[in-house]
């Protein structure tokens, strides 16, 4: 019998395939993490996930959850507040577990090989501009020294 243990969303399941499970809404495509793996007797644990093993499901429906009653109250002052909350929630069902060549993996200095390969584009010629002459501001009218009321004063 095969079965894993799964991390989708913020928690963990335990399923096998045919499972149907209700969670948090989640978005498509699904991101599952298989913390463990047994087949037949056959354990592999992750160190944090097993890379080999793939789990592949998909979401059969979007819900509500039930409605959780909040009831806010204070004493002697004649204070009631009443609310709900329905968490969406997404129906998924485990279609299979496969191990081994569904989902390829690769070595970091494999992955770095090929980063560096696409970025070696050719280089493309540029055509650099003059900058731009910028007028330059006529210069700020000079304040007036004295005014007629200042030379009253003194």
């Amino acid at each position: 019998m095969k079965y894993a243990i799964i991390k989708l969303g913020t928690k963990q399941f335990t399923i096998q395939e045919g499972d149907v499970i209700e969670l948090e809404t989640q978005t498509e495509p699904l991101k599952i993490d298989v913390l463990f793996f047994s087949d037949e007797g056959k354990v592999s644990v992750g160190t944090p996930i097993l890379e080999n093993v793939v789990v592949k499901a998909s979401v059969i429906e979007e819900k509500r959850g039930d409605k959780v009653r909040v009831n806010r109250f204070k004493a002697k002052s004649r204070y009631h507040k009443f609310g709900g909350h329905r968490q969406p929630l997404s129906v998924v069902k485990i279609e299979e577990i496969v191990i081994g060549d569904a989902k390829t993996t690769k070595t970091k200095s494999e992955t770095k090989t090929e980063v560096a390969e696409t970025k070696e584009a050719p280089v493309k010629a540029v055509k650099i501009s003059k900058p731009r002459e910028v007028a330059k501001k006529a210069p700020a009218k000079a304040k007036a020294k004295t005014t007629k009321k200042a030379e009253a004063k003194k």
